[in-house]
């Protein structure tokens, strides 16, 4: 192995655990949209195809499953895997990252919920203080 090629090795093995830990960071809610623990497949959708030829070659459904990106984000994401050999033509590149967005997209966090406020008894019906 060249030690160019050893480099590219030991740079995806970091992005790889990188993005591992991510998203046991961002596991605990999965917000409004249920998503299976392990899928095995993608969902069906404009993309699929391009997920299934394009995303599949290096990763199984389940490392994409626990992103939840928005469109930068998973520009971004795109644009390093063309960096590291996956081949999109630009309508590609667009679809994918639109079919990522809708089915991976940002999580939406958990409304608070918080005991009523009763009024306060030192205001008078004026509503001025004592």
């Amino acid at each position: 192995m060249s030690p160019e090629a050893g480099r590219r090795a030991r740079i995806v093995a970091a992005a790889v655990a990188a993005l591992a830990l991510l998203a046991l960071a961002a596991w605990p809610d999965a917000g409004d949209r249920p998503r299976p623990a392990a899928p095995r497949e993608y969902p069906a959708g404009d993309g699929k195809a391009i997920a299934d030829r394009s995303c599949r070659t290096c990763h199984s459904p389940m490392l994409v499953t626990q992103q939840a990106k928005d469109s930068t984000g998973w520009e971004k994401t795109l644009g390093q895997m063309e960096k590291w050999g996956v081949k999109l033509s630009p309508a590609e590149h667009d679809t994918l990252r639109g079919y990522l967005l809708a089915h991976y997209g940002p999580r939406k966090l958990p409304v608070a919920k918080t005991a009523a406020t009763k009024p306060d008894s030192t205001k008078r019906a004026s509503g001025t203080s004592p």
